[in-house]
């Protein structure tokens, strides 16, 4: 008996399509129709709800949800898992963007591309804080502080003074611009949205960590307080259009700042030692370690900070600012006194781990347009060398931060000349939480 092989064939796939129904018997199929919503609830309980955050999972219920193909809230695309939808139930996580626009409903679409719309608010998670534009901005002026889900209506507060809803400009979900209260003190700042309550890591006018704030000296052979000391140094005390008290200003140098300059009229150091014994032994005045009269022995979960103003007039574009702590062995001005630490030299700098500080690479020139700003600089990032490359010497220990220099120089970065003028205050390390 001869078989058409057409038949067989039919015949066989069939057969193979039967096997394969009875081995997935639960196997997503779409449902016709359009679906059915009755409500909106918590996913791991029983209540009911209209709003829900970011990356929260909820649960529809209704009939006929295995019509749905495509599920919005607001414009956002959720992610469909077929395993957890059912015609009575439907298990979704609201997408983790913000919409670009608010309309406060999901949209359920069909393979047909029926739509069938429901009310349910999407709220953004509770309101980050990352930084200030100035953590020491004086009271009466205005300052920005930035973060993340700035959104609803924002409240903030600095210590012993919540800002008035006149003193308040949300710029963006990312930056709020504030007057700050004539009654603000020292502390912790506090943004408030619907969603939520964040508080700053850091500390609004934070007198943790100071390693001068110039405030003690009024010239370079002060006594008084952690003041510069060294070879060369140039810098001039100033209070007029400061954030409190007395800054430095270096600058502008002689000579232009360029790539290859060595220019030390523009160098900030803190030499540690007295020219006569031990300099560990030094408890304060000129010359103390830094160490011994800041805790350093936590130094990784620290930030170097300071405020920094250049002025429009005077920019900066070409060399790195380098930050440099060491040791008292590395730099004492009662033994080696000179500058090895910061470059190739007999004493071996160049490996020396340190912050590089250049924000001009990106668009040719920076300043600040002589506002005060905070420079944060993780205790983390020290380490590079002087030419941008990775050091080989870490910092390792608190006796690592005996001294400090600051001091635009080299950095591995080409830029133009300049003669830009620097004003510090306030250098310190504090920290991170």
């Amino acid at each position: 008996m001869k078989i058409n092989k057409s038949i067989a064939a039919i015949a066989l796939a069939a057969s193979f399509a039967a096997v394969s129904c009875n081995d997935q018997p639960d196997a997503f199929v779409q449902a016709d129709g359009v679906p059915v919503l009755h409500y909106i609830r918590y996913a791991d309980r029983d209540i009911v709800i209209t709003e829900a955050f970011l990356e929260e999972t909820v649960c529809l219920v209704g009939d006929n949800l295995r019509s749905i193909n495509q599920l919005f809230f607001n414009d956002q695309k959720a992610i469909l898992n077929t395993s957890y939808m059912t015609d009575n139930t439907l298990l979704v996580t609201v997408p983790k963007n913000m919409p670009s626009e608010q309309t406060d409903k999901i949209y359920m679409i069909t393979a047909a591309k029926d739509t069938v719309t429901a009310d349910f608010k999407v709220l953004p998670p509770a309101p980050i804080i990352k930084s200030m534009s100035n953590e020491w901005a004086k009271q009466g002026t205005v300052a920005s502080i930035y973060g993340d889900y700035f959104i609803g209506d924002v409240e903030v507060e600095v210590p012993y003074g919540k800002v008035a809803k006149e003193d308040l400009k949300v710029i963006s979900k990312s930056e709020i611009q504030v007057k700050i209260p004539v009654t603000a003190i020292e502390g912790k700042i506090k943004v408030t949205t619907p969603s939520g309550v964040a508080a700053s890591s850091f500390h609004y006018r934070d007198s943790r960590g100071i390693i001068t704030d110039f405030d003690g000296a009024s010239n370079a052979s002060s006594t008084t307080g952690i003041v510069p000391q060294g070879w060369n140094i140039k810098v001039q005390y100033k209070s007029e259009g400061g954030v409190d008290g007395n800054y430095v200003e270096l600058g502008p140098g002689s000579a232009p700042l360029a790539d290859d300059s060595w220019n030390e009229e523009y160098k900030l150091p803190f030499w540690c030692g007295n020219w006569n014994g031990d300099p560990m032994s030094i408890t304060w005045g000129a010359g103390v370690p830094i160490c011994n009269v800041i805790d350093m022995s936590n130094f990784t979960n620290m930030s170097f900070k300071m405020e920094v103003c250049i002025p429009e007039s005077n920019p900066w574009s070409a060399c790195s600012m380098q930050i440099i702590f060491a040791s008292a062995e590395r730099v004492a001005n009662d033994s080696w006194q000179n500058n090895t630490y910061i470059h190739t030299g007999a004493n071996g700098g160049l490996d020396l781990c340190r912050a590089l500080w250049t924000p001009w690479a990106e668009t040719g020139s920076y300043h600040t347009g002589g506002e005060w700003v905070t420079l944060t600089i993780p205790m983390t990032d020290f380490i590079y060398n002087a030419d941008g490359t990775k050091g080989l010497v870490p910092l390792q220990s608190a006796n690592d931060f005996a001294s400090l220099i600051i001091w635009p120089w080299n950095g591995g970065v080409s830029g133009t000349e300049c003669t830009p003028i620097f004003r510090y205050d306030n250098i310190r390390v504090v920290p991170n939480k």
